[in-house]
């Protein structure tokens, strides 16, 4: 932009003596505006509430942005885990069970490794897996320590049985209970990165799949 084409004082002066109502209704203008007023070295209580107005406006415009973020978040949250519940009411047998948890947790959720760990005596396939030797399944039962889920990191030999896998590269994991009045299996998810699950994650989202697996499960029929 050339010289001749950039605003002065002088044009801005004579703007605002032109257009005397200019920050009618532009509070937000009027908000970003420094007003300084002659009061020597002591400061200006107008200075000072403008002040705090201005740091009070940009604390609720953060909350405000916050606010809608958590909201855009939940809503995709909400329509993956609408489109999972829905496939897995309409499952038929344990390979439509599998087929939309694989679905949904591996490419609606990225998640790693995951699996289904059933106290069932019929033949499952990983990544489910049936598990009807009781001492097996008091010793799943016995993670929990009296808790619905957990999250955090294992040993290597404490993840390859929930997962399923022998020397899996997952370091870290959730897992929470599916019950149908009592523990009647477990539901798994992992990832490679040690941090990613952490103990004070919430798995809220865990649960209520769970909660639908323990609803569905016993219903489906046994091959």
């Amino acid at each position: 932009m050339s010289d001749s084409l950039r605003l002065t004082d002088a044009d801005v002066v004579q703007y605002l003596q032109d257009n005397p109502d200019f920050f009618i209704a532009k509070d937000d203008v009027l908000v970003g505006l420094r007003i300084p007023h002659n009061s020597g070295q002591a400061t200006s209580l107008i200075e000072r509430q403008l002040a705090v107005y201005r740091e009070r406006n940009v604390e609720l415009r953060q909350r405000l942005t916050d606010l809608l973020e958590n909201a855009r978040r939940n809503d995709k949250l909400f329509g993956k885990t609408k489109r999972l519940v829905l496939a897995l009411i309409d499952a038929k047998n344990w390979i439509d069970v599998e087929v939309a948890l694989d679905d949904s947790l591996r490419q609606d959720f990225n998640v790693d490794h995951w699996s289904l760990l059933y106290f069932t005596d019929e033949k499952l396939e990983h990544p489910l897996r049936s598990i009807n030797n009781k001492d097996k399944q008091r010793e799943i039962h016995r993670l929990f320590k009296g808790h619905r889920a957990f999250c955090g990191q294992l040993t290597d030999e404490t993840m390859d049985l929930l997962l399923d896998e022998h020397h899996s590269s997952a370091e870290s994991i959730a897992a929470a209970q599916i019950r149908n009045g009592q523990q009647t299996g477990v539901l798994c998810v992992a990832s490679d990165d040690p941090k990613f699950y952490r103990s004070s994650m919430d798995t809220l989202f865990l649960d209520y799949i769970s909660d639908v697996l323990g609803l569905i499960l016993p219903s489906l029929p046994q091959n």
